[in-house]
C-alpha cells in the first residue's frame, strides 16, 4: 500500500494476490513460450531486507531460474526524501535473493546494473 498508495486494503490484498497468481500461471503453463522476468522497486523506506527475502522466496517457490530484477527506487519529482539505495546495499539485496533460491538477479545501482 505504500508503494502504490492503494488505501483501499482490500483492494491493495486483491492485486497483489492477482500478480502472484499471474505469475505463477505464466511460469507454470508458458515458460517454453513466454519469457518471465519480475521486477522488485526496493527502497529501504518501505521495505526491509526480511519483507525482500520473503518475496525472494515465495518467486523461488514459482521458478527459481526466472528473471528478476530490482530497481534501486528513489522518487524525482515526488517525495524526494526517499534517498537512493547505495550500491553496498544493493548488493546486500542481490545476495538476500540469492539466498532465498533465485538464480538470475540484477540489481540497478547509480553505477550500472550487476548481476546475474
Amino acid at each position: 500500500m505504500k508503494i502504490t498508495g492503494i488505501n483501499d486494503r482490500e483492494l491493495a490484498r486483491k492485486y497483489l494476490e492477482t500478480s502472484w497468481r499471474a505469475a505463477e500461471y505464466i511460469a507454470t503453463n508458458y515458460s517454453d513460450k513466454v519469457y518471465l522476468g519480475i521486477g522488485i522497486p526496493y527502497n529501504r523506506s518501505f521495505m526491509s531486507f526480511e519483507e525482500l527475502a520473503e518475496i525472494g522466496e515465495k518467486i523461488a517457490s514459482i521458478d527459481p531460474k526466472v528473471q528478476v530484477c530490482v530497481l534501486d527506487y528513489f522518487p524525482t519529482f515526488r517525495n524526494r526524501r526517499i534517498k537512493r539505495p547505495s550500491v553496498r546495499e544493493m548488493l546486500k539485496v542481490k545476495k538476500i535473493l540469492n539466498e532465498a533460491g533465485l538464480k538470475t538477479v540484477i540489481v540497478q545501482t547509480k553505477i550500472g546494473h550487476i548481476g546475474p
